[in-house]
């Protein structure tokens, strides 16, 4: 039964970042409750962070660092030189994981080849397991005009700089407008993400006790997932790719044709040469159900991570598929297997493609029942 569908967050939401010289996802705590610091949720805590590190072994990030909290772009002398200087003050936001609130971050300097998501257990309802997504990015233009220059040579002196769009990984979105009759545009990379897991999976409305959590989840990564149960691994596996773009973000978008045509290279050589009906339709967000690929782990073929939906009682791990995706992404990739040595598999008998609706930026899955 494949009664457990993914949902992403793309909601377009940023707390004082804390960097460290950590490379790669840092997953933040400070939001989540206490669910992860629990005694007793030991096994979810490495689940999840194991997810992240299978993640980080397959990317080299090349994500620059955020030095500036405030690009500064002047003209005909700069400041004080009888020029003009504009000041673009960027802020990052993510969604609360445990209460759904906006949190503002204002201070957006963030170290090299750092990603921050920021991560806990919310109540959900009716098949979805978890949701994920990046956060969101606005900014404030301020400036002065000492009489000299232009502004369109202010701002195109602000983006020659273009710190926040980090010179990897994908446009998770772009910031645009015009100041003083100058148009700016700034594209922001992966910078902060967000993602929560059911904490309410019977549906009754009110959060679990541990009991039904146990009862309903599978915990540990390290042992076959028990008949019945929804794999946390996986889930995580899944919405962290999310929170870095994967579906949500504005190069995602970019690289999809007539809804479910993938045009990125690297994942179209890893399907045998076509991206027809490479993506899923319903939600635009996802692999299509049923495409098949080599897990990196043994070589052995798996439906893709990122297909909308996962069979209760299995888990996943990454594929060559997946990895190709993240490729097209502009994710620098460690090493990804020669498409030659891949066997894709378009449809697979028992799978029915999962059905979704786009709503408000997001995309939400309906539960789906395998014959």
């Amino acid at each position: 039964m494949n009664r457990n569908l993914f949902r992403v967050s793309a909601t377009l939401c940023a707390a004082l970042l804390m960097s460290k010289a950590d490379a790669g996802i840092i997953l933040d705590y400070s939001n989540d409750g206490g669910f992860f610091a629990a005694p007793s949720h030991t096994q979810a805590k490495a689940a999840l962070e194991k997810a992240v590190s299978d993640i980080d072994g397959v990317i080299n990030y090349n994500l620059g660092a955020i030095v500036n909290d405030v690009t500064v772009g002047t003209s005909a002398g700069g400041v004080g030189a009888g020029g003009k200087t504009l000041n673009f003050d960027f802020k990052y936001s993510y969604t609360n994981p445990s209460s759904g609130a906006t949190v503002e971050i204002l201070n957006t300097a963030m170290a090299a080849n750092e990603v921050r998501i920021f991560v806990g257990m919310r109540n959900l309802t009716g098949a979805t397991l978890g949701q994920g997504g990046p956060g969101g990015a606005g900014l404030s233009v301020s400036g002065s005009d000492a009489g000299g220059g232009t502004f369109a040579a202010a701002v195109a002196n602000a983006q020659a700089v273009d710190e926040h769009r980090r010179g990897g990984g994908p446009t998770i979105s772009t910031l645009s407008g015009t100041i003083a009759g100058a148009p700016f545009s700034f594209g922001v990379g992966a910078t902060v993400g967000n993602l929560w897991f059911d904490s309410d999976t019977n549906n009754d409305g009110a959060t679990d006790n541990d009991t039904t959590l146990n009862a309903n989840w599978h915990f540990d990564s390290t042992t076959a997932v028990a008949a019945g149960k929804s794999d946390f691994y996986s889930v995580a596996l899944h919405e962290t790719l999310h929170a870095i773009g994967f579906g949500t973000s504005q190069t995602w978008n970019s690289l999809i044709t007539g809804g479910d045509d993938w045009t990125g290279a690297n994942a179209i050589a890893a399907n045998g040469g076509s991206g027809v009906n490479l993506v899923d339709l319903a939600s635009g967000a996802h692999i299509a159900s049923g495409i098949m690929s080599t897990r990196l782990s043994d070589g052995v073929l798996q439906e893709t991570v990122m297909s909308p939906s996962i069979t209760i009682g299995t888990q996943k791990s990454l594929t060559a598929l997946d990895v190709a995706f993240l490729k097209d992404l502009n994710y620098s990739i460690v090493a990804v297997p020669e498409p030659s040595s891949l066997l894709l598999i378009a449809a697979v008998a028992g799978l029915v493609t999962a059905r979704a609706r786009r709503k408000n930026g997001s995309s939400e899955d309906a539960k789906t029942m395998a014959a």
